[in-house]
């Protein structure tokens, strides 16, 4: 029962030990994949990011485009977009899991003659990074519920540079 204690304990302690104040400043870049947008879109992104010192949480905007195939005989779709996320994670030395929320706007052009449409919701989700020296890799995936072009799962892979 002690030993079961004590592992909760710790564990439990992981998310709340103050994080190192090292390269707070963050910028990268990443592929994007909306799995409904015109069944299926992957596209690209840039990063950037703040670590917050002493706590275990990352502040990141991303802006992304992305390369649709248009429905037969219409041209001019597209889809872009902007995230803002707070990432909420386990301080472990090389691995560290991560919660992720925030807002998301997305512009979805459907092509043809057809207006486009810019909405906002928010987004949820997780995700896992590893770092080496000022490089860190992430992968996230993220169910964002915006109704441009529809509520879907959003997963990003990505790489992420600190400041020496």
């Amino acid at each position: 029962m002690r030993c079961l204690a004590a592992l909760l304990l710790l564990s439990t302690s992981l998310f709340f030990l103050p994080s190192p104040s090292e390269a707070q400043f963050r910028w990268g870049g990443h592929m994007v994949h909306a799995a409904r947008s015109f069944g299926g879109a992957t596209g690209a992104g840039l990063r950037a990011g703040i670590d917050v010192p002493v706590m275990p949480l990352d502040l990141v905007a991303s802006g992304e485009y992305f390369f649709p195939d248009c429905p037969q005989g219409m041209s001019g779709c597209g889809l872009q977009g902007v995230t803002l996320d707070a990432n909420f994670r386990m301080l472990t030395p090389l691995v560290r899991p991560y919660g992720t929320g925030g807002l998301a706007y997305r512009r979805l052009s459907p092509g043809g003659e057809a207006s486009s449409q810019t909405e906002s919701g928010i987004a949820l989700g997780v995700g896992i990074d590893a770092s080496l020296g000022t490089l860190r890799g992430f992968g996230e995936a993220r169910w964002e519920f915006v109704g441009a072009p529809r509520n879907q799962l959003v997963w990003r892979l990505g790489v992420l540079m600190g400041l020496p």
